[in-house]
């Protein structure tokens, strides 16, 4: 059997269980299978992690990693809801906020796709390796 990418494993499985919900449980042990017999089972919660988007994503929702050094106000978490909202399509924007205050300031949200990195530490980091 070939070895596929999990990027290709995990959009095939997402459409297979869209498109047949009442064969969730084949589908599954089909993957399942498939693991075993690459073996590369190690990498099953990082498959699944990716199917998982591939079905959010395909329902319109967008989930994004902020770290900020303090907590978001209200006003920022709108603005940069609705900037994620206009830059991707999505229809929903989920944030998964964390706080790390070696940051300093500013914050970095992740996609799935893609960083934004506007805290205090990069471009002092930035400003030193000049």
């Amino acid at each position: 059997m070939a070895k596929y990418s999990r990027r290709i494993i995990s959009r095939a499985i997402a459409e297979k269980l869209l498109a047949e919900p009442a064969r969730r449980v084949h589908w599954m042990r089909v993957l399942a299978a498939y693991l075993v017999d690459q073996n590369l089972t190690a990498d099953a919660d990082l498959l699944l992690n990716d199917i998982a988007r591939e079905l959010y994503v395909h329902d319109g929702h967008l989930l994004t990693m902020v770290t900020s050094a303090r907590k978001l106000s209200d006003a920022l978490r709108t603005d940069l809801t609705k900037a994620l909202r206009d830059a991707t399509g999505a229809k929903h924007v989920e944030l998964d906020e964390r706080l790390d205050p070696s940051l300093i300031g500013g914050l970095q949200a992740r996609t799935p796709d893609s960083a934004l990195d506007i805290s205090i530490r990069t471009r002092l980091r930035q400003l030193a390796a000049i």
